[in-house]
This record gives structure tokens, C-alpha cells and sequence, in this order.
């Protein structure tokens, strides 16, 4: 008898150990392979035998170990991190346990209560079936329709009309099918405390407390949905702010590509009429002035992605307005970098602006910013230096949100904060540091898993340089 028991909870062990994980990644979006589940139940299953029947720890302790353990398994077993298997987990684990409830109910009120506590071998296998078949229903459907409740990898680009259609369709039928749930459960609640109250009148207790489950179920799911569409329109309202920065970068080249071909057809007639005049001192004189003014701007540097060539083309031309000492080198093609083209000129661009700032109120010999664009052994570097110095205290709080050195009135302490979160998203991060004392220096570190290829194929790879 003993050894039917044991195998009996092997087996609700290894049912649970199998349901759990599968449904709990779909939910996140993960399509799991079956032989990895039958791994990660079989171990599940064995644990729950050894807890149970051998060890005989209080089933709420031997569960816990055993969930906890779970989570650890998909994780590892899937190549998940943390989040997404912790996610994945408790999703399957909620699912299962409200489809117990309702069906303890149920046969409860069909059967009565002694049957729930019945150590009959028949009894201990029939019993679970209906919450087994009801979770294998909701797997099949998350499979059928690839439905999931969450999924933590960047969203898939969408026209912003449809965008905006297809969410303010889909809250607007969950926050009624919300505000429903509560409805409903205000309507059973105060039946139980004023029994005169009609619904009590129309159902028994047993009847409320069924639908209200089923209630219960709707309303988590419907709030699980709800948080996926809020974030999902988050990380969309970055990525749009990202593609306006991209976009206007390369809209400004354009605008001054097209100013400097006005400039040089004005600059080559004028030449054109001194030659036809035969005005040749006029000529030289002219030809020097202007190169000399520098206006005619050739500072072009291959970069690898056309926003980036334009991002320090227009960042050139903002330094020579301003006097500014603008260097860049680049030592590696940057489409190497994984990090999305618009994002990363969103990165360097802040880090430039930052720069420039610091240096418009010094004099026009420390008026100096460098940029830098390499790779060491470990990292892709980007490297944006300026005269000046940096306190440890300003360091300290630099990237938080909100926080700026500059005039509240002008900066929103917005720059920094943006660029480490944009680099964190690439498993990068952002170092500052003082330069023998007279240069502030911001890095950009981009690990090898953030680079397309072998490091180090391309390390000694250099690209060019310029002074603007």
C-alpha cells in the first residue's frame, strides 16, 4: 500500500513538474521543447517523492523547496534569466492552483468534503483529472492562437497608427471586462453580509463562491494583459523617441549638405566671374579667405552607420561655429555594435551635447571635446572627453534621473540617465573619470556578447579621424 502511495505521488508529482513550466512559458512567450520539460518534471517529481514520502516534511514546506527549485531548473534548463523564469513559474503555478480550487469546490459540493482527504489509490488519480485536462485546454489554446500574457524581447516595429489603434481597442475592452469583475464581486460580497441582498436569494453560497473563482480567474487575467499593454506601449514610446532623434540627425545632415552645395555654387560663380574678368589677385585673395574661414566643410569620417557619420558631420559644424576644439577617431567600423543605429546616436549624441556644454563658457583654449570609438580586450569602447573636473559627489548622483549640474530652468538632468539605461539595455554600462586633472572622461562600455563577430577580427581594424 505504501509503495502504491509513493508511486502515486511520483506521478501527481511529475503531472505538475510537466504542466506547471509548460503552460507558465508559454505565458512569457517561450515555446518550450518537450524533452526538456519531461527533464525538468522528472527531477521535479523526484524531489516531491523524496520530501513527501521519504523525508516526510509538512507538504506547504516540501512544496515550497520543490517550487522554488523549479524555477531554478527553468532558468537553467531553458536559458532564461531570473526574471522570466521566476515569471514563467509563478504564472503556471497561479493557473493550476485556481484550477484547483474551482474543482475542489465543485466535487466537494457533488461529493462531500471526505473525499478530498481519501487515501484511496482510485480516488487520489480521479480526482486531479479535471484540473490536469483544464490546464492541458489552456495549453493548447496558448499554442493555437500563440497567445501569452507577457514577453520581455523588444517589440517588432508597427506603423503608429495601427499601433495606437490595436491598444486603445484592447484597454478599453480590459478595463470593462476589469471594472466587470469588480462589479460582480462587490454584488457577492454584500450578499454574504446582508443575505436579504437579491443575488443570495437567486444562488446558494456554494454556487457564488464557484462563479465568483471563476471571476476571480477572468479579473487576473484581464490585469495581467492590462500590465502587458502598458508595458509594451512604454518601451514603444521609447523607441519612437529614439527613431524622432535618429531621423531628425539625418534630416539636419541633409539640410546642411544641400546649404553647403548653395555655398559652393555661389563661392565657384564668384571665382568663375574673377577668372572671366581676368581679376587674378582677386582670385587668390578670395580662395584664401575662404579656405582659410574654413567653410567649405569636408570633416567626413566613415563610422560605418550613415547616422553616425551624420551625428559628427553636424557636430562638427556646431564646433567650428562655436570655437570648439572637436576631435573624433575611430579606430572600428561601428555597425559592428548590436545596439539599434538610432539608439546609438542617441547615446553619443547626449554624451557630445553634455560635452559641448561644459565647455561653451571657458576660454577658446580649453574649449576642447574628444571623441573616441575603439575596443580594448574585454569591451567595444566609446569614449566623449572635455576640459574640465568632475567631483566624486557629482559623480556619485550624475546618472540619476533629474539630476544636473546645468540651470534647472534649461536641463531636465535627463542626458546621462538616458544614456546608462540605453547602454544597461545592451548589457553595457557608462564609467566617468577625471584625466590628469583638466579632462572629464564619459565611457561607454559594450561587452563581446554586444558585438557582431570575434572582437577581436576587428580590434586593430582603423576606420579614421578628424578635427572639426
Amino acid at each position: 500500500m505504501e509503495s502504491t502511495l509513493i508511486g502515486i505521488t511520483f506521478l501527481q508529482n511529475y503531472i505538475a513538474g510537466f504542466l506547471m513550466p509548460w503552460l507558465g512559458l508559454l505565458l512569457v512567450n517561450v515555446r518550450p521543447q518537450i524533452k526538456k520539460i519531461c527533464i525538468v518534471a522528472l527531477v521535479y517529481a523526484i524531489l516531491g517523492v523524496l520530501l513527501r514520502s521519504i523525508i516526510k516534511l509538512p507538504d506547504d514546506s516540501s512544496f515550497l523547496i520543490q517550487i522554488l527549485l523549479l524555477a531554478v531548473m527553468v532558468m537553467f534548463v531553458f536559458c532564461l534569466g531570473p526574471v522570466k523564469s521566476i515569471m514563467a513559474t509563478v504564472f503556471g503555478l497561479i493557473v493550476m492552483a485556481l484550477g484547483e480550487v474551482i474543482f475542489s469546490i465543485i466535487i466537494i459540493n457533488l461529493f462531500g468534503p471526505t473525499i478530498i482527504k481519501s487515501t484511496n489509490p482510485l480516488i487520489l488519480l480521479i480526482v486531479p483529472l479535471p484540473q490536469i485536462i483544464m490546464t492541458l485546454i489552456i495549453i493548447y489554446l496558448c499554442i493555437r492562437f500563440e497567445f501569452h500574457l507577457f514577453d520581455l524581447k523588444p517589440i517588432e516595429q508597427e506603423p503608429i497608427a495601427t499601433f495606437e489603434s490595436k491598444r486603445i481597442k484592447t484597454i478599453t475592452i480590459l478595463v470593462l471586462v476589469l471594472l466587470v469583475v469588480i462589479f460582480v464581486q462587490i454584488a457577492f460580497s454584500a450578499s454574504v453580509i446582508n443575505k436579504a441582498f437579491a443575488v443570495s436569494k437567486a444562488l446558494p453560497l456554494p454556487m457564488m463562491g464557484i462563479i465568483s473563482t471563476f471571476i476571480l480567474v477572468i479579473g487576473v487575467l484581464a490585469m495581467g494583459l492590462l500590465i502587458r499593454q502598458l508595458v509594451e506601449l512604454t518601451q514603444k514610446e521609447s523607441q519612437y523617441h529614439a527613431q524622432a532623434i535618429y531621423i531628425n540627425t539625418l534630416d539636419e545632415l541633409y539640410t546642411a549638405v544641400r546649404s553647403e552645395r548653395h555655398d559652393i555654387i555661389n563661392h565657384l560663380q564668384t571665382i568663375y566671374g574673377f577668372n572671366q574678368l581676368g581679376y587674378t589677385e582677386e582670385v587668390q585673395k578670395y580662395l584664401s579667405e575662404l579656405l582659410g574661414g574654413n567653410i567649405l566643410s569636408n570633416k567626413f569620417i566613415v563610422t560605418g552607420t550613415p547616422g553616425l557619420t551624420a551625428l559628427f558631420y553636424i557636430k562638427s559644424g556646431i564646433a567650428r561655429t562655436n570655437d570648439i576644439e572637436f576631435k573624433v577617431a575611430v579606430d572600428q567600423q561601428i555597425d559592428n555594435l548590436k545596439v539599434s543605429p538610432y539608439e546609438l546616436n542617441n547615446i553619443i549624441g547626449n554624451l557630445i551635447n553634455n560635452a559641448f556644454d561644459a565647455v561653451m563658457p571657458l576660454e577658446n583654449e580649453q574649449k576642447i571635446v574628444n571623441v573616441y570609438i575603439g575596443a580594448d580586450d574585454d569591451n567595444y569602447v566609446i569614449k566623449v572627453s572635455n576640459y574640465g573636473y568632475i567631483s566624486d559627489q557629482t559623480k556619485q548622483n550624475i546618472m540619476k534621473k533629474g539630476f544636473s549640474t546645468k540651470k534647472a530652468k534649461e536641463h531636465s538632468g535627463l542626458g546621462l540617465h538616458i544614456c546608462n539605461t540605453l547602454a544597461q539595455k545592451y548589457g553595457g554600462s557608462i564609467k566617468i573619470e577625471n584625466i590628469d586633472d583638466h579632462m572629464v572622461e564619459i565611457s561607454a562600455l559594450f561587452p563581446a556578447n554586444a558585438i557582431k563577430g570575434d572582437l577581436n577580427e576587428f580590434a586593430s581594424q582603423k576606420t579614421g579621424s578628424f578635427t572639426g
